[in-house]
């Protein structure tokens, strides 16, 4: 009982340290702690491991350990990470694999201040533009121009589904096309 209380210490400390900006204090606490039997904990030491390596912008040294916090819990946001994380990696085809379960995962449970599908969609296609993955930067734009389409010009309507700034995401698109093309592919909306 006492082993399970040291630990129990120990990732609290990891957390602590992650949320203190303290990131290799962080992973040197939390990294002994992630192939624990105990599933949660795992998980959660993963999870402090990948995203304090991944703040410090050691993006390949984080994506083991956000692997495993995605495949043990599962939740939308661990998938966005490693999504994030493979594609600054240049990873692309992993970090596109990784994204699609976004889409069927959820929230975890206790999140209170969840980032909506959209917001999310819209930060890979700005990280896939900067990485210069310009075609599949076009396809995530091209979703959420979908996105825009459905709900239509009411703002109100796009805040309350998600979607970034209308204005904003334009200027971010506007990038990915040549003039000519940006105004062919803007026509569908009628904002």
């Amino acid at each position: 009982m006492r082993l399970i209380l040291f630990k129990a210490r120990r990732l609290k400390k990891a957390e602590l340290a992650f949320n203190g900006g303290k990131y290799r204090e962080a992973v040197k606490l939390g990294n002994p702690l992630t192939n624990v039997l105990n599933n949660e904990m795992a998980f959660r030491a993963n999870r402090v491991c990948g995203l304090a390596l991944y703040k410090q912008k050691k993006y390949e040294e984080s994506l083991e350990y956000l692997e495993k916090s995605s495949q043990l819990g599962n939740y939308r946001h661990d998938w966005y990470n490693l999504a994030m994380a493979l594609v600054f990696a240049g990873k692309l085809e992993k970090a596109e694999d990784a994204f699609k379960n976004i889409y069927r995962t959820n929230v975890q449970p206790g999140y209170l201040y969840a980032v909506p599908v959209p917001g999310l969609l819209y930060q890979y296609m700005k990280a896939l533009t900067k990485k210069q993955f310009a075609d599949a930067s076009k396809a995530r734009a091209n979703e959420l121009k979908q996105m825009y389409v459905g709900v239509g010009p009411d703002t109100a309507k796009q805040v309350q589904r998600g979607l970034p700034n209308f204005t904003t995401f334009l200027a971010e698109v506007e990038s990915l096309f040549e003039p000519e093309r940006f105004v062919d592919w803007k026509k569908d909306l009628k904002m």
